[in-house]
């Protein structure tokens, strides 16, 4: 039986948070020689991690979010990358070229090394046309080992807006993408809080 493999990064104090965003706090409020137990207070925003962003994170509509969205096989695919983006005739063609065609798509981008540094945050970004790929091919999730998911030198959050609208969820910050084959089964189950625009997940999958 193929093992299950943790695509999750860990989230501790000392990482370090997308610019601009609020730092992850735990605070201990109980503990075993004053009460007789352990208790630890979180607060961390939903982006924090390994996560899932919701089309409310770029919409103030309200919607329903079935964890089923979030599993099922999955293809791994490992695009060329030309001049920090990647091309999208090449993703098109490797996805064309693989044996069983999934609608949830993995992108190892190789950028998980540089999880927890600066550079993490000079991430790899994408050509607009990616959208209609995704569209043509039924695509409701995409992820990758990047901190967020950005076309080509924009700066209105146009990729998140677009795929985000056309009901194509967006799965961030993965690892462990180098030990999947192409053909996966992917389990990246967001919490049940009602009221968020993303949660953190605990993503695994195992090779088909």
């Amino acid at each position: 039986m193929n093992e299950w493999i943790d695509l999750s990064v860990r989230v501790k104090k000392n990482n370090l948070n997308f610019p601009g965003d609020p730092p992850l706090e735990i605070a201990k409020v109980k503990n075993l020689t004053e009460d007789g137990f352990n208790l630890h207070q979180l607060s961390i925003n939903m982006h924090v991690g390994t996560h899932i962003d919701f089309k409310s994170h770029m919409s103030a509509k309200e919607e329903t979010v079935e964890f089923e969205q979030f599993m099922g096989k999955a293809n791994v695919i490992r695009p060329i990358i030309v001049n920090g983006v990647v091309s999208t005739d090449d993703l098109i063609e490797k996805y064309r070229n693989l044996t069983y065609q999934e609608r949830i798509i993995l992108l190892d981008l190789k950028h998980a090394d540089k999880f927890n540094t600066k550079a993490y945050y000079d991430y790899i970004t994408f050509e607009p046309k990616i959208h209609n790929f995704l569209m043509e091919n039924n695509i409701y999730l995409l992820g990758s080992d990047l901190p967020t998911f950005a076309y080509f030198k924009e700066n209105d959050y146009r990729m998140h807006k677009e795929l985000l609208k056309s009901g194509i969820y967006l799965l961030e910050n993965l690892t462990n993408l180098t030990k999947l084959s192409s053909h996966i089964y992917l389990l990246a189950l967001p919490l049940n809080i009602e009221g968020v625009d993303g949660s953190l997940v605990r993503a695994i999958a195992k090779n088909l």
